[in-house]
């Protein structure tokens, strides 16, 4: 027994497939070139964004699916709710958890969503819930276009046929077809199908967008019937028909045959009216193919879709009963001879696999699958029927048999083992095959697909770390994923930590549950279990370690990557004073950029040095505002682009340079740590000579100092420490010499970094400077009274005054620092290419502008790579890039707005 047969309920609705789509695009996977753009609509076909529903939470819901009818064990159909009261009830689903999911099994195979987590619930016309059930997860089937536009995207079309588990009954139904259900049913089980089309894709529709037309169908369930599909006849389309494949059952013992045809008529429309189909009989088909009628195929009407979930009954004589049993079966139209519409194949016959998606993890117990493969022929069980499976392509990695025979109860077990693919898809976990089945008595027919995603071997981690193994998974799902960042940030150490409790159980939970996360079910176990295991770390979930070389080469191109991206928020204010306006605070930003980009290029040298390959510019690793920085440090740090304004220094620069005081011995450390006067370094930044002690006494303090974690100085501390404990294991400073850039009048000391002392003091400079510089303004430890560190100069701005000694106490009483709002461009904040008009002269200003940057990045990456000389032409493309972008500072971003474009620094192109 199934949904199609006696007694059976029919409901009809809409759906909800809130599915994001930002994960339809291969090139979003990778973090590194991933732009806040791509969690906008997409609207123009030149501007691919994300796509038709990026904020989409993945969600599936049942809305407004009415009981329409029900058809009782002796056929008879109701339709009004005086005569059963769960007509005009409600299919709906749970309200006691969150919804179900609809989750696609690869990018590269979407035809096989599958739903997770729903509850179906059965309403009564007063709203009582009468019986629920959970729908065991089941993928979408018999997929194929319903209606196609002349031009345009077609309306798919699909069914989702599964059972329900753990059903539960109201104690007095007041239904007679509710109590003849449950008396029907057995195992605790009902059996439900339903068809979904008319999804919206066009945003502009907001009030249909990801909205779908649904019908369906609940009927009993019978011990031993496959779960998913049905146990009957398949008529199958046929040339030149306009008809899909239909399910059809023939039920002896009350002389019908049930044909469901609710997934098998085109409509007029997305999700509209049903095509005509004109006069359908039912017939056999003779061996030559000339049908002989059965009977006439009634309710062929405008009822018949949203009525009765497009089901079809035909009542038959014990004769053509006979004929229906042992002959083919067919649906006919009119005309002479009769053309054939739909028909079973001429074994009258068909394989089916109760199941068949599948996710594999190449480690034991998750690296095999099993489902059961059932043979037909006249809706019995076909013993000894050869089934065929066969992919298009060699997979190495997925192990299935070529052949299988069905036993007496026309069944076969298939099993499928799943090795590691070895990562062929880089930043797409694992590889997907889908291969085909049939029978050998007709191979060249198909008879269904069979798709498997094997994840890769996830790497043992004794020690998982948030910066090297968790952050790039969860920042992953941050980004394909944006609806989270309604409840916390999962590119964010803090909040993960914060949340725990609640991220460990949602990863734990089963995975058809509708808690399970991540919503996408494509986190490998492996993984999953990695990040479980640094979450029960104790006391705290590490952040970073360097542990090796190659630890240190990642996390130094880090630090390029944060160096990087400061520069543009402090450029883009300097860039939006006004010529001759605002020059001390003008003068305070621009010396702040150029001992950035001094930082810039130490970081560089450092990464040369230990045999790194620095990388700026595209592919990726172009930061992007609004966002964080880079690198494990300031999470909560939103930094923008806006132009120059006392809130922008306070709340962004100043955050950014805000000093921090390291604990050492137990005691807040402020001052100077070494006497540079004991130092003496060559115009081309080489050291020339250092006293022992001094270098002692730097690395000790290093070793010493306790930082904040997720401060700069933090940061660069940890990297202190690793220079000197794998320096001292040998063999750390592979780098090249020649690779190392000199800046003769930088504004402070780019070092040649040859060695653990020009390591050290390399990361001592960028601190002092400007990160986490530890000066004490309330007496004389000053690391440097004439080179303030970031923070304070960007203070003197705020405090409107300059920073003086008075009273052996530095305060902010000397000469005026003003900054006057009108000498400020009233740039937009957050300028975007990519919202300007089409077609306009401010649009192709900021793309120019773009390429601009995308040009000295360019340069910058080669000159830190191999061509230091090179310096003065990137130096040149600087200048161009401010060139570029005061132009903009003079054009309005649209027709009569107040405010005018500024530069974005923005990559340009797109990142595929």
């Amino acid at each position: 027994m199934s949904y199609l047969d006696l007694p059976r309920l029919h409901f009809s609705g809409r759906f909800h497939a809130d599915v994001s789509t930002v994960n339809n695009v291969d090139a979003y996977y990778d973090n590194k070139i991933f732009e806040p753009r791509f969690h906008r609509v997409t609207v123009l076909p030149d501007r691919y964004n994300g796509l038709w529903n990026p904020r989409g939470t993945g969600a599936f819901r049942l809305r407004r699916c009415a009981v329409t009818s029900v058809a009782l064990p002796d056929g008879r159909l109701v339709t009004a709710k005086e005569e059963d009261p769960l007509v005009g009830g409600h299919v709906t689903d749970d309200n006691v958890r969150v919804t179900a999911k609809l989750v696609d099994l690869d990018p590269h195979q979407q035809r096989v969503s599958e739903i997770w987590g729903l509850r179906v619930r059965l309403l009564d016309v007063e709203g009582q819930e009468v019986c629920a059930g959970d729908f065991q997860p089941a993928a979408m089937d018999d997929f194929w276009v319903r209606y196609r536009a002349s031009a345009g995207r077609g309306d798919p079309a699909a069914v989702y046929q599964s059972v329900l588990t753990g059903v539960t009954w109201s104690d007095q139904p007041r239904s007679p077809f509710l109590a003849a259900l449950r008396e029907a049913t057995e195992d605790g089980l009902l059996s439900i199908k339903f068809n979904v089309d008319g999804v919206q894709i066009d945003p502009e529709d907001r009030d249909n967008v990801t909205w779908g037309r649904i019908v369906g169908s609940i009927g009993p369930y019978m011990k031993g019937e496959p779960r998913h599909f049905l146990a009957g006849r398949r008529l199958r389309g046929q040339q030149g028909s306009p008809l899909n494949h239909a399910p059809c059952l023939v039920d002896a013992r009350a002389g019908l045959v049930h044909l469901d045809l609710g997934n098998s008529i085109p409509s007029t429309s997305r999700g509209g009216p049903l095509a005509p189909t004109g006069p359908l009989r039912l017939a056999t088909l003779a061996a030559d193919g000339a049908p002989s009628i059965l009977g006439p195929i009634e309710g062929l009407d405008a009822s018949l879709y949203d009525q009765r979930a497009g089901i079809v009954t035909v009542k038959l004589d014990p004769g053509k009963l006979a004929a229906a049993e042992s002959g083919r079966l067919a649906v006919v139209g009119e005309g002479e001879p009769a053309p054939v519409r739909l028909a079973e194949n001429t074994e009258a016959g068909f394989v089916r696999a109760d199941g068949f998606v599948f996710r594999l993890y190449p480690k034991s117990p998750h690296d095999t699958a099993t489902t059961t493969m059932y043979a037909l022929r006249h809706g019995k069980p076909a013993a000894g029927v050869e089934i065929m499976f066969a992919a298009e392509e060699e997979a190495p990695w997925l192990e299935f048999p070529q052949r299988l025979t069905t036993g007496a109860d026309g069944r076969a077990r298939l099993t499928i083992a799943g090795r590691d693919p070895g990562n062929p898809r880089g930043l797409l976990d694992g590889q997907t095959l889908t291969f085909g089945y049939g029978t050998a008595a007709a191979p060249g027919v198909p008879e269904g697909l069979i798709s498997v995603r094997v994840f890769d071997l996830q790497p043992a981690r004794d020690r998982p770390t948030w910066e090297a193994d968790v952050q790039p998974i969860f920042q992953q799902y941050a980004n394909l994923y944006p609806a989270m960042r309604d409840v916390f940030d999962l590119g964010n150490y803090d909040h993960i930590v914060n949340h725990r409790r609640m991220v460990r159980a949602a990863l734990l939970d089963p995975v058809d549950s509708p808690n399970h996360m991540p919503v996408t079910r494509d986190l490998s176990p492996g993984k999953r279990d990695m990040i479980v295991k640094w979450l029960d770390t104790k006391p705290k979930p590490p952040l970073l370690e360097i542990a090796t070389p190659d630890d240190l080469r990642r996390v130094l191109q880090q630090a390029l990557l944060v160096e990087q991206a400061v520069i543009p928020p402090y450029l883009c204010a300097l860039h939006s004073i006004k010529p001759d306006r605002n020059p001390e605070v003008a003068e305070i930003i621009r010396q702040v950029v150029r001992e950035e980009m001094l930082h810039m290029a130490l970081a560089a040298n450092l990464l040369n040095a230990v045999g790194g390959t620095p990388q700026l510019g595209r592919p990726g690793l172009v930061p992007t505002y609004p966002g964080r920085l880079p690198g494990p440090v300031l999470p909560n740090l939103n930094v923008r682009l806006r132009r120059c304004t006392i809130d922008q220094v306070r709340d962004v620069f100043m955050a950014i340079e805000q000093p921090e005081y390291p604990q050492v011995g137990g005691k807040t450390f402020t001052g100077p740590v070494i006497d540079r006067q004991k130092l003496q370094v060559n115009r081309q930044g080489a050291l020339v000579s250092a006293e022992a002690a001094e270098m002692a006494t730097l690395e000790d303090w290093f070793h010493q100092a306790e930082y904040t974690p997720m401060t700069i100085g933090w940061f660069y501390n940890q990297i202190a420490r690793a220079i000197s404990v794998l320096d001292r294991r040998g063999g750390l400073f592979t780098g090249s010499p020649e690779r190392q850039v000199a800046w003769e009048d930088a504004p402070g000391t780019l070092y040649r970094v040859t060695d653990r002392r020009t390591a050290l003091l390399a990361v001592y400079q960028i601190i002092e400077q400007g990160e986490g510089s530890p000066q004490d303004l309330d007496g004389d430890h000053v690391a440097d009274p004439d080179e303030f560190g970031h923070y304070y100069r960007f203070k003197e701005i705020v405090e409107g005054r300059r920073l003086i000694k008075k009273q052996n106490r530095w305060v902010y009483e000397g000469p005026p620092v003003r900054l006057d709002p009108d000498g400020v461009y009233p740039m937009v904040d957050d300028p975007d290419t990519y919202l300007l008009p089409a077609d306009s002269a401010v649009l192709n200003q900021s793309v120019l502008t773009n390429l601009a940057y995308t040009n000295l990045l360019a340069g910058l990456n080669r000159v830190f790579n191999g061509h230091p000389g090179e310096l003065r032409d990137a130096v040149g493309l600087m200048y161009s890039l401010q060139i570029e972008a005061r132009k903009l500072l003079t054009m309005p971003v649209a027709d009569g707005s107040p405010h005018v474009a500024g530069p974005s620094f923005q990559s340009s192109g797109v990142p595929w």
